[in-house]
C-alpha cells in the first residue's frame, strides 16, 4: 500500500526543501569503465555511519514504509533503477532513481517508499546512524501526530 496516495493536508510547514539531489563525482575512462565517489562530509551532508543495500526485490515490492526521527539516509541506485516516493504529510515528491552518479539525501522526519523495482535493481542506502528499532516510525498516523508537533 502507498501511502503517499493517502497523503492528508496538514497544517505542518514542509520539510521536503531539505531534500536534495546529489551528483557524486565520477571519473570515466573508455577503456576501464566509470569510478564513481562518495565521501562522508563532502559528496553527503554526514558522516556514515551505516551502509545497507537491497536486492533481489519483486518489481511489485514496497520497501521502507516508514520515517526516521534522527537518522539521515542518502539513496543510490547502484544497479537498475526504482522510484523514491517521499512526503512531509503535506506534499509529495518522487525521484526516479536510475543513475549510480546521482544521489537523493533525505532528511529525518521524512517519510519514505522504495518502490518499482528493475530486476536489477540494488538500492544503496547510506545513513548517519547505527540502526536504532526506536529511530523509526512506521505507523502513518502517529507520523503525522509526530510531524505536527515540530516547531
Amino acid at each position: 500500500m502507498h501511502m503517499l496516495s493517502n497523503t492528508r493536508d496538514t497544517k505542518v510547514g514542509t520539510n521536503l526543501n531539505k531534500l536534495k539531489t546529489i551528483n557524486l563525482v565520477t571519473v570515466s575512462d573508455p577503456m576501464r569503465g566509470n569510478l564513481t565517489v562518495v565521501q562522508s562530509k563532502q559528496d553527503i551532508p554526514f558522516s556514515i555511519a551505516r551502509i545497507f543495500y537491497i536486492y533481489g526485490i519483486p518489481k511489485e515490492c514496497e520497501r521502507g514504509g516508514h520515517a526516521h526521527r534522527e537518522a539521515e539516509q542518502v539513496f543510490i541506485a547502484i544497479s537498475g533503477s526504482f522510484s523514491l516516493e517521499v512526503t512531509d504529510a503535506r506534499q509529495s515528491k518522487s525521484y526516479a532513481m536510475k543513475e549510480p552518479n546521482c544521489a537523493v539525501y533525505v532528511p529525518p522526519m521524512i517519510w519514505a517508499v522504495v518502490c518499482a523495482f528493475s530486476n536489477d535493481a540494488v538500492c544503496l542506502v547510506l545513513t548517519n546512524t547505527s540502526y536504532d528499532p526506536a529511530d523509526y516510525i512506521r505507523d502513518w498516523d502517529e507520523y503525522v501526530s509526530a510531524i505536527g508537533k515540530l516547531p
